[in-house]
């Protein structure tokens, strides 16, 4: 019982005030650190100036850009192609619909079949 009192007036009590010092010290030191920083990227900027002037190169006179070359003349557009007459697909088309309509068991109207739209399966 007396080593559990002994360990207990040993403890450091720390008080709400010298909490809020040390989380100010802690964050103001970060933004400083943050702050110094970010001017150092600013500073980035100006270093190609400082090695130019320190290298002692002098800009040489400007290359002369050469002159365009001309535009060449769009050439025609190729004739468009000549729409082919499906008619005869189209028939045979149809009388694969019907026939497949016929053994399907389904009744194929004598006028009225429409193919709205061809898909090809691979």
């Amino acid at each position: 019982m007396g080593l559990l009192i002994a360990a207990a007036a040993d403890e450091v009590v720390t008080t709400f005030p010298e909490a809020l010092v040390n989380t100010a010290l802690g964050m103001g030191t970060v933004f400083l650190v943050l702050i110094l920083i970010s001017f150092i990227i600013y500073l980035m900027k100006f270093i190609p100036d400082l090695l130019d002037r320190s290298s002692g190169k002098k800009e040489a006179a400007p290359v002369p850009k050469p002159a365009p070359r001309p535009i060449p003349a769009p050439k025609p557009a190729p004739p468009a192609p000549v729409k082919a007459d499906d008619t005869q697909l189209v028939a045979v088309i149809t009388a694969a619909v019907s026939a497949a309509m016929e053994q399907e068991g389904t009744p194929v109207p004598a006028e009225g079949l429409v193919i709205r739209s061809i898909k090809k399966r691979y």
